[in-house]
């Protein structure tokens, strides 16, 4: 069934009398997707010819750009569309993502021209411009600093040594990963080959894969510069490094960046020594024998080493410790209360008790979240029995109490500022309103790592302020609000602006 469109001008069509009304196409759109011109009208139903529409608008819009505005995002209009006009929107929505990641690579720019940079330390992936900026931008968008450091690095790279790339984002004719392609091989290189090089790949960049172009230039680079892979190789290894980051359901990865033969080396042996346990008869899937290989080879199980002293710290409520079905966390992983009960048993704290050679701390959690005391088995159940369960008091010194840092170091666990993930090892604890016209207390108190601890000192125009609950309040100089909030075991409740602090002192939870 044919489908009725329309196409309007954005101006005032003058009709030669004082009142102006507006002029559009009408046309229909056949079930095999051929479009067809009614004619053109004034609103009042008035004919009107091609060229006076044209007239009227000030961009004549696409074919592509009339069919997505005629059949919006959700509409019966789109749902009936046929395949050949659904994958054209898809290129049409590329090129439009092209184009916005070309504007904002150039708003980027603008932003870094009011952020020069200062006297200070300097910042290897952004020069000259404010050591700060990756902060700031971080928090326009949650990019976190190292993406925000990385996206002002292309988008200067862009707006000022290859305007034909940023060009060719703009139009569409290449997408952003071929933009970071470009930007990754030619940025390190001198202007004259940087720009030979651009120049020789660039036409045909929209035709290759982000991988492809890569390899293009690779080539391109090593043609013009016989001696640039040798150096590219020697920057990688001196960048060589083992890491490893949580995933999902309990799991985590191990990375390391070796010589490609001796990672090929590597490769071929931990899989030869998982067949020979397969070829034995362990059953497992090979890529579990892999695993189990590699952590081995590392761990080395059949030595004997010295015992590590297990220390964990359990966030929870006192009725989930008591056998209740609440959330918890153990050292820092989100668990069921039975699963808390039992990792606890299984590290030697049968009945809660301190394993052996470690550690066992409880940090207890009011009904809305908030940490309300921090402490060993015994100090907990006897706060709870007689005096309530209250946090730290507070200090007249400069230097907070040994029970101040320790329960602002388990209330934060990382340092506050918003995107950072830097554990609370590698913090600083800082007055959030400096002492001392702020108060030593733990609700003026957080842990912030020392990059952001610099921040917060010196960094003009930023702005940190706590709120209740132990949330902070950070405001960059262009007016972007974010607000972090500590480690919950379970959700807070909305907090409204000025709303009173959790009243966690004086309650009397129930025993263990």
């Amino acid at each position: 069934m044919d489908r009725l469109l329309t196409w309007g001008s954005t101006a005032p069509y003058p009709t030669g009398t004082a009142t102006l009304v507006h002029v559009f196409e009408c046309a229909e759109v056949s079930a095999d997707g051929v479009v067809r011109s009614l004619g053109c009208f004034a609103d009042d139903g008035t004919p009107v010819s091609r060229e006076e529409l044209v007239a009227a608008l000030d961009d004549l819009p696409s074919t592509d750009e009339f069919i997505a505005a005629a059949c919006p995002p959700g509409s019966p209009e789109r749902a009936a569309l046929p395949d050949r006009w659904i994958v054209r929107l898809l290129q049409l929505g590329e090129r439009r993502a092209a184009a916005l990641a070309a504007d904002r690579a150039e708003l980027v720019g603008l932003l870094a021209a009011q952020r020069p940079a200062e006297p200070g330390p300097a910042v290897p992936e952004v020069m000259d411009v404010s050591e700060w900026l990756p902060c700031e931008l971080a928090l326009v968008h949650p990019y976190g600093e190292r993406r925000a450091g990385r996206l002002i690095r292309t988008s200067l790279a862009l707006t000022t040594r290859f305007l034909a790339t940023l060009e060719a984002l703009r139009r569409g004719e290449i997408d952003e990963a071929h933009a970071d392609a470009v930007v990754d091989l030619l940025e390190p290189l001198d202007a004259d080959l940087a720009a030979r090089v651009e120049t020789d790949v660039l036409p045909r960049a929209g035709g290759r894969t982000p991988g492809g172009l890569r390899d293009a230039l690779r080539r391109r680079i090593d043609r013009l510069d016989p001696e640039a892979r040798e150096r590219r190789h020697q920057r990688a290894r001196s960048a060589a490094d083992v890491r490893w980051w949580a995933t999902e359901d309990g799991m985590g990865r191990l990375m390391a960046d070796l010589p490609l033969p001796e990672a090929a080396a590597c490769g071929t042996a931990i899989d030869g020594w998982a067949r020979q346990l397969r070829a034995a008869g362990d059953a497992r899937p090979i890529g579990q024998l892999r695993t189990a290989v590699l952590r081995d080879l590392v761990l080395r199980p059949w030595e004997r080493r010295p015992a590590v002293g297990v220390s964990l710290v359990v966030h929870a409520q006192l009725s989930t410790l008591r056998g209740g079905d609440g959330p918890a966390e153990v050292d820092g992983h989100p668990v069921s209360g039975a699963q808390c009960r039992a990792l606890l048993a299984e590290a030697g704290a049968l009945g809660l008790r301190r394993p052996e050679g470690g550690s066992l701390e409880f940090a207890v959690h009011d009904g809305a979240g908030d940490l309300v005391a921090v402490g060993t088995r015994r100090a907990v159940e006897r706060g709870a029995r007689e005096a309530g369960l209250r946090r730290p008091p507070g200090t007249p010194h400069y230097r907070p109490r040994t029970g101040q840092r320790r329960f602002t170091a388990i209330r934060d666990r990382r340092c506050r500022h918003p995107q950072c993930t830097r554990r609370v090892g590698r913090t600083d604890l800082d007055h959030c309103v400096p002492w001392p016209r702020g108060a030593t207390t733990c609700d003026n108190l957080c842990c912030l790592c020392r990059r952001h601890h610099r921040l917060k000192t010196h960094a003009r125009g930023w702005r940190f302020r706590m709120l209740p609950g132990g949330r902070l309040e950070v405001t960059t100089p262009s007016g972007v609000t974010r607000v972090t909030d500590p480690p919950r075991v379970v959700d807070a409740p909305p907090v409204r602006a000025g709303a009173p602090p959790s009243a966690a002192g004086g309650t009397h939870p129930p025993p263990f």
